[in-house]
């Protein structure tokens, strides 16, 4: 079953990245926040063993993760709620898990031969995941240092359910694409070197990995239009 997926490994990984970022807009309120997110959270971690299954020692280490945040969320579902402690393991699930899918994913995107349809896919799904470790990132400093990031809607935070999430989320990838719009500051020294970190990172993906894709598929369109 897995020599099957493993093709469509990129395509899946893909369709499920974009339904945990944009699901809440065809899905509101806390019925998302609760169940149909950490849903599409577990559908992107099963996307991810799909993806490196040919890697044992990865493959092993993202059935753990899966079990454990299968149990976490069965958990929470079952008790009306994640307490704090339980939410924060949640939370390191999925830093861990980004943190290997990404690398996994850059190193087939850069090991490929042939460029297709799903290295775009591959390449495109790393630079999501690059995204969301940058959202990882900002909201470890926000636990450890509450107000590191402030502006947006961070404000609300007492009144709208899951705004620092979305708020972090947003900055990051605005941060990571440059675009910087300044609605959230970064103000304490370590989140001002966080946004330089993921604004770093994002422009050497777009450097150094889609160079690299766009190089072999130059040379590809050259060798088959000799032949």
């Amino acid at each position: 079953m897995f020599k099957k997926l493993y093709s469509y490994r990129f395509e899946f990984f893909f369709i499920t990245q974009i339904a945990v970022l944009f699901g809440s807009l065809f899905i509101r309120g806390e019925i998302f926040e609760k169940s149909i997110g950490p849903i599409f959270f577990l559908l992107n971690l099963i996307a991810g063993i799909i993806l490196i299954s040919k890697r044992k020692d990865f493959f092993w280490f993202f059935l753990v993760l899966l079990i454990a945040s299968s149990t976490i969320f069965a958990f929470a579902q079952a008790n009306g709620g994640m307490p704090l402690f339980t939410s924060y393991m949640q939370f390191g699930i999925y830093f861990a898990f980004y943190l290997a899918v990404t690398y996994e994913i850059i190193k087939q995107v850069w090991q490929s031969t042939m460029v297709d349809k799903k290295v775009i896919y591959g390449m495109v799904s790393g630079f999501i995941s690059l995204g969301l470790i940058g959202f990882f990132i900002c909201m470890s400093i926000e636990l450890a240092n509450p107000e590191s990031f402030q502006g947006g809607l961070l404000h609300q935070q007492g009144t709208l359910p899951n705004t620092l999430t979305e708020q972090l989320m947003y900055f990051s990838f605005i941060t990571m694409m440059t675009i910087g719009y300044g609605d959230i500051l970064p103000v304490t020294p370590i989140a001002q070197k966080a946004s330089i970190l993921i604004g770093l990172i994002g422009q050497f993906y777009l450097v150094v990995i889609t160079a690299v894709v766009v190089g072999k598929f130059i040379n590809q369109k050259s060798a088959k239009n000799e032949s």
